[in-house]
């Protein structure tokens, strides 16, 4: 399996009329071609995807509150806000996330689904506990909102996310489930969030139609990990909208064909493993002087465990926060 790196952008969407203020850049990275990779040296623009998360391929279906999802705080140490929910917003996450696992993250979605999702997810916004779910990438670095001395801090849009839905198609042809002899294998997608840093996260799986004995073919759990990096900004005047800049690309791979170490024989072993194995000794980072606009979402809802953002040309992301325990980059 190979890399490639693939500008295609995505026009606006005027079918619906519900676009809001936010905006984004509609570009996507595709794996095709591993030679590539000496190409993308030479690229000062990389390609990405509306800002966005998943959770895991099979989504976690959740079937009472009493999930983490669904309980007041957080149980993940990177984010140990407490949020009091409303019965009512407890019910419309326990939809959205019935309706994203029903529609394959969205990649399988009807129209009829992508409305009911709409209207899931206005419904929701109308209960989202932060008023000001953008402060973490504030630059003066100051919230308007009091927070009392024994009151736990507000949900913050910090940490690792994964991506349970989406109706943006920029996202959603990425899928390699219709192909049975893609050359990678679409994992997870995420996103990290590490204010000012936001790098969007694609994970790539070795395909499960390649024998294991071909050369080059890596193990089979070989995955690459695509990075988009951005750096990211808010401000007090719109508290729900993270401005984007274009600052680079990584790629790194994760090969468990050899666990031991990376010296010697081990290490050459990994080398002719396939992309995973070489990406894991020698990974990519690119990152230039210059950074580039890089469009804006807004966070339509943000608590300790769910977030819901949108794009101007009216795109979704569903997102939820991975704990330790579930962290997969």
């Amino acid at each position: 399996w190979d890399f490639r790196c693939e500008l295609s952008s995505q026009p606006s969407s005027t079918s619906r009329s519900r676009l809001l203020t936010a905006s984004s850049s509609n570009t996507t990275m595709r794996p095709t071609n591993f030679c590539a990779i000496a190409l993308l040296l030479n690229t000062k623009l990389c390609s990405s995807f509306d800002v966005s998360v998943q959770r895991s391929i099979g989504v976690r279906r959740v079937g009472a509150p009493s999930s983490s999802l669904f309980s007041s705080s957080s149980a993940n140490s990177d984010s140990p806000q407490e949020v009091a929910l409303d019965p009512k917003a407890i019910e419309l996450k326990n939809d959205l996330i019935s309706l994203a696992e029903a529609t394959r993250r969205g990649f399988s979605a009807s129209r009829a689904d992508r409305e009911k999702a709409w209207q899931i997810v206005d419904g929701l916004s109308t209960f989202n506990p932060t008023k000001e779910p953008a402060s973490a990438y504030y630059k003066e670095n100051t919230s308007s909102s009091s927070t009392n001395i024994n009151s736990s801090p507000p949900p913050s849009l910090g940490g690792k996310w994964t991506l349970i839905y989406t109706d943006a198609p920029d996202i959603t042809s990425l899928d390699t489930t219709g192909n049975p002899f893609a050359t990678a294998q679409l994992g997870r997608i995420g996103q990290e969030c590490n204010p000012p840093s936001i790098k969007n996260v694609i994970e790539w799986k070795r395909p499960d139609w390649l024998p294991l004995s071909l050369p080059f073919s890596g193990g089979e759990g070989s995955r690459v990990l695509q990075k988009v990096c951005c750096e990211g900004s808010a401000t007090l005047d719109e508290p729900a909208v993270v401005e984007l800049k274009l600052v680079g690309l990584e790629l790194e791979g994760d090969d468990t064909t050899n666990n031991s170490n990376n010296n010697g024989d081990d290490r050459n072993n990994k080398l002719l493993d396939g992309p995973a194995g070489f990406l894991e000794i020698f990974p990519v980072k690119l990152q230039g002087p210059l950074v580039a606009p890089f469009g804006k979402f807004e966070i339509l809802y943000l608590d300790g465990t769910m977030r819901i953002t949108r794009t101007y040309q009216g795109f979704t992301a569903v997102n939820v926060r991975e704990d330790k325990e579930s962290k997969w980059f």
